[in-house]
C-alpha cells in the first residue's frame, strides 16, 4: 500500500504541473479606451459597461482583465488578437469582418455639441459642409455615414477631452458625441468650459454599444455565446439595472 501511494502522489503532482489552472484557462485580457461615463480606468468598477461585461462573464465562470489605451490602439491590437477583444464599440460592417459582436449592451445618444455663443442651424449634413463648419472627431470612432459623405472640415484627435477643449477654445465649431459622454466630461473633467458649451437637438441617432471579440482568437466564437448567455441572465436577475443605476451617474435616454 505504501509503495502504491508513493507512486501515485508524485504521478498526480506531475500531471497537475503540466495542466493549466482553472484561473489561467478562464481569464480573458480585454482592451478598452476611456469613454466617460460609460467605461474608463479611473471610474468606480471601471464604469457601468465594464461592470456589465465583467459580471456577465462571471456568471459563466470567466474573469476578465482590462487594459486602457487610446481607442485606435485598442481597436488595432484587439483586431490582431494581442487582446481577445474590446470592452465596447459600435457596429460597423467592416469591423464585423474582424470581430464577433455581442448582444447590445445599451445605446448612446449622439448629438452635436457647440459653443453657447454660436448660432448654428443646419438642415442636413451637406449644410454643415457648405457653412464650412469645423468638426473635431476622435480617431477611430464611427461617425454617421451621411456626415462623412458630406466631406466637412475635419480635425482628428486622440481623445474625447481634446475635442471638447478645442471646441471651447473656438478651434472647431462642432463635436459629434454621445450626450452623456459630453455632459460628463464638461462637469467632471472640464468644469471651466462647462458654462460655455451646450448641444443641439434632436439627437443625430441612437447607437448601441457591443462587446467585440477578435475572430483571430479561436476561443472567441464560443466565448461570445457564453457572454450572451451571461448577459441575458444578468438582465433577468435585475443586476443589470442595478449596475446602471449605481455606476451611470447621468440618465440614459429612454
Amino acid at each position: 500500500m505504501h509503495k502504491a501511494l508513493c507512486f501515485t502522489v508524485p504521478l498526480l503532482m506531475a500531471i497537475l504541473a503540466v495542466l493549466p489552472t482553472a484561473a489561467q484557462a478562464e481569464r480573458l485580457k480585454l482592451a478598452s479606451s476611456n469613454y466617460y461615463p460609460h467605461y474608463a480606468e479611473d471610474l468606480p468598477q471601471q464604469g457601468a459597461v465594464t461592470e456589465i461585461v465583467r459580471q456577465a462573464f462571471l456568471l459563466q465562470g470567466i474573469e476578465i482583465d482590462v487594459e486602457f489605451m487610446p481607442f485606435a490602439r485598442a481597436y488595432r491590437e484587439s483586431q490582431q488578437a494581442s487582446y481577445i477583444g474590446l470592452i465596447a464599440a459600435w457596429y460597423d460592417d467592416e469591423r464585423a469582418e474582424h470581430f464577433y459582436y455581442s448582444q447590445p449592451l445599451y445605446a448612446n445618444q449622439i448629438v452635436f455639441f457647440k459653443r453657447k455663443s454660436a448660432q448654428i442651424q443646419y438642415r442636413d449634413y451637406a449644410d454643415i459642409a457648405r457653412q464650412q463648419l469645423r468638426l473635431a472627431l476622435v480617431q477611430g470612432y464611427l461617425q454617421p455615414e451621411g456626415l462623412l459623405q458630406s466631406q466637412p472640415n475635419l480635425v482628428r484627435v486622440a481623445q474625447d477631452e481634446q475635442a471638447f477643449q478645442m471646441l471651447a477654445r473656438g478651434r472647431v465649431d462642432l463635436v459629434p458625441a454621445d450626450k452623456l459622454n459630453g455632459l460628463y466630461l464638461l462637469q467632471q473633467k472640464l468644469p471651466n468650459d462647462s458654462d460655455r458649451l451646450d448641444y443641439l437637438t434632436p439627437a443625430l441617432e441612437q447607437r448601441p454599444m457591443y462587446l467585440l471579440l477578435s475572430k483571430q482568437d479561436p476561443r472567441s466564437e464560443a466565448l461570445m455565446q457564453q457572454f450572451n448567455t451571461g448577459l441575458t441572465e444578468l438582465r433577468h436577475s435585475g443586476q443589470y439595472q442595478q449596475i446602471l443605476q449605481t455606476l451611470l451617474p447621468l440618465q440614459l435616454p429612454q
